[in-house]
């Protein structure tokens, strides 16, 4: 456990090391207070309601959070690296774990910042906390399902652009599967295509949650995409370190 958290604490630091993490960070409150005060037409409704928020978090994540990921094992097969790491004592599984929490810390310290949202949403009225609640909740469960997604896609490249594609790519399979507008599109098509999309689509399940739904199916989902491609992850560096 301990090389777990050695592992994590060094992939958080190095975020900070570099422009990386500040402009991640910068970027994703930027992105929520714009959807929150101006799309969300905040000055002009006068209402507690901080869905306009939530709403927005689906796609803010989906475009930031392959910008994270891309370093991870991309990097160290771009340095060369990646053989070096694989000699070292840690299991395979205990280095994915760890890049995979280090990620998370820095996305959990990026909604962190944007507290202020909510508590200067209930500043102008009664504010209803357990969609709140809700909505980070979901925000948490959905970047670890992108962030578990673009760590694997990251060990495939030895080249950081091409993981930023393919993590925003497969990323962007998922979580606009079940989208409002593809949705209305696919309404034509055959009825278990439309059944199997909102079934494997990020967006419904996230709705759900942020509107305070809180559906264990939908938790579920979210945790086994996750530890799924957690594990295709150490599959491939397992295989990698047999090669």
């Amino acid at each position: 456990m301990n090389r777990i958290w050695t592992v994590a604490g060094r992939e958080f630091r190095g975020y900070f090391n570099s422009w990386l993490a500040y402009i991640f960070v910068v970027l994703f409150v930027s992105v929520s207070m714009v959807a929150f005060f101006y799309v969300g037409e905040f000055f002009g409704t006068g209402r507690a309601d901080v869905s306009p928020f939530f709403r927005s978090l689906p796609l803010t994540l989906l475009f930031l959070v392959p910008g994270l990921t891309m370093r991870q094992w991309a990097r160290e097969n771009e340095m060369g690296s990646l053989e070096i790491l694989m000699t070292l004592p840690a299991q395979t599984w205990e280095l994915v774990t760890g890049k995979f929490l280090g990620t998370m810390g820095l996305v959990g310290v990026s909604l962190l910042f944007t507290i202020g949202i909510p508590i200067t949403a209930a500043t102008l009225g009664e504010l209803d906390w357990g969609p709140v609640i809700g909505g980070y909740a979901a925000g948490l469960l959905l970047a670890g399902a992108y962030v578990a997604i673009g760590l694997f896609v990251s060990s495939w490249f030895a080249d950081q652009f091409l993981a930023l594609v393919g993590g925003a790519v497969v990323c962007g399979l998922f979580g606009l599967l079940s989208w409002p507008v593809v949705m209305d599109w696919a309404a034509g098509l055959p009825e278990f295509l439309r059944d199997s999309s909102r079934f494997l689509g990020f967006w419904s399940r996230f709705d759900a949650i942020q509107r305070g739904v809180l559906d264990l199916r939908d938790i579920l989902f979210y945790l086994t995409v996750t530890i799924l491609f957690l594990f295709l992850n150490v599959c491939r560096l397992r295989l990698r370190r047999l090669a």
